[in-house]
């Protein structure tokens, strides 16, 4: 195995990103083995259900939209109920993207453009429309790091050489590799990081590049990894600054070695989960589930207390005692969580806040749940 593998993708000062194989080698073997026997993560059917409802939530989530997975049911359901014009239309214009990447097979500046133009619909502004070109932006973009003013902005691709770029970008994208679905994975993020470096447009450039990753890994039927972008919106301070760090010295394995260890920690979520489901005296619903995802995302104490934190972070906020009803009374009741003791602090009213625990059983395997603090 080479120490350094360049990439025919350059970069801002002409010189070619690379990989260091050997750093991430391990969790790519972990998660080869974790793959072996679970053949309902390895569908169609998986990747489908995993897309319309915690990815595409976790999608929007990354660029700071806290939508509820129950409201984005909603809102496919019943578009003309939901009065916020804006969030209706990330939620509609995702849902309409995805179903988009599942039916093209074929990825180009074509099909890209009708992607983009699905997924930014009446979201753009006027004056970023006026300067769009027929595939890409024709003036600079300034992208803000963490958000913040007083830090100098980066920059994309100087407009004038976007298409140069661009055709490397799908040169790479178009080249057959002789590896397995893991080795698809890698490369689909690969894809992910250098479209973000080149940001061919002005806005909503991030779920573009997440999106077209989702895309070519159905077309290579990569399903497991369908998943990444969950596991990104739980850390998305690191997401950005190990997309710095590859910026400032061209060495993609910063950011692969991230992606597999994000996604292995999703996939061990979600074999807990069916496990769970399957164990349940009655069928999980849509929350059950966001409930016990958010559960197994926890680390440290759980209490009440703690997860109604975790879940206003990612959420628009709720009230305690709503919290405690809908989402965590229906998995005591179920049998999948346990109230392990009471603390002195109330919750609500007069009832005391309790830290929850995973119920004990021996269906899960310790050799395939390495990451998570169970």
């Amino acid at each position: 195995m080479k120490d350094i593998v360049y990439l025919d993708l350059k970069t801002l000062d002409d010189k070619k990103l690379f990989i260091r194989p050997k750093r991430f080698i391990d969790v790519k073997k972990e998660l080869i083995e974790f793959l072996k026997g679970e053949r309902h993560l390895c569908t169609k059917t998986f990747a489908k259900t995993v897309m319309f409802s915690h990815e595409l939530k976790a999608n929007n989530q990354i660029e700071g939209y806290g939508d509820d997975v129950e409201l984005i049911k909603e809102v496919i359901a019943r578009t003309k109920d939901i009065q916020d014009k804006d969030k209706r239309q990330r939620i509609l214009n995702l849902y309409h993207g995805y179903n988009y990447i599942l039916k093209n097979k074929e990825i180009n500046s074509e099909t890209l453009k009708k992607l983009y133009n699905i997924l930014s619909k009446d979201l753009l502004k006027e004056r970023d429309l006026s300067r769009m070109g027929e595939y890409y932006r024709t003036a600079p973009v300034y992208i803000l790091k963490h958000g913040r003013l007083d830090v100098e902005p980066d920059q994309g691709v100087k407009a004038n050489e976007i298409e140069k770029y661009m055709i490397d970008y799908f040169n790479f994208l178009n080249n057959e590799i002789d590896g397995d679905i893991t080795d698809e994975y890698i490369k689909s993020q690969i894809l992910h990081y250098y479209f973000v470096y080149i940001h061919p447009y002005f806005d909503v450039n991030g779920r573009t590049s997440r999106t077209l990753s989702m895309w070519y890994l159905i077309n290579k039927k990569s399903y497991p990894y369908i998943i990444f972008n969950r596991g990104i919106s739980f850390k998305d301070s690191e997401y950005t600054s190990v997309i710095e760090d590859v910026k400032a010295f061209h060495d993609l394995s910063y950011f692969i070695d991230y992606m597999l260890r994000t996604v292995k920690i999703e996939l061990e979520k979600e074999y807990v989960m069916q496990i769970e489901a399957n164990l349940a005296s009655d069928k999980l619903s849509g929350i059950d589930y966001q409930t016990l995802l958010y559960f197994l995302t926890m680390k440290g104490c759980k209490s009440v207390l703690d997860f109604v934190n975790m879940y206003n972070k990612f959420n628009d906020k709720k009230k305690v005692k709503e919290i405690y009803e809908t989402m965590i009374v229906p998995l005591l009741d179920k049998g999948i969580l346990d109230i392990e003791r009471k603390t002195q602090k109330n919750m609500f009213n007069d009832h005391n806040n309790v830290v929850l625990k995973l119920r004990n059983t021996k269906e899960i395997s310790r050799d395939k749940v390495k990451r998570l603090v169970l």
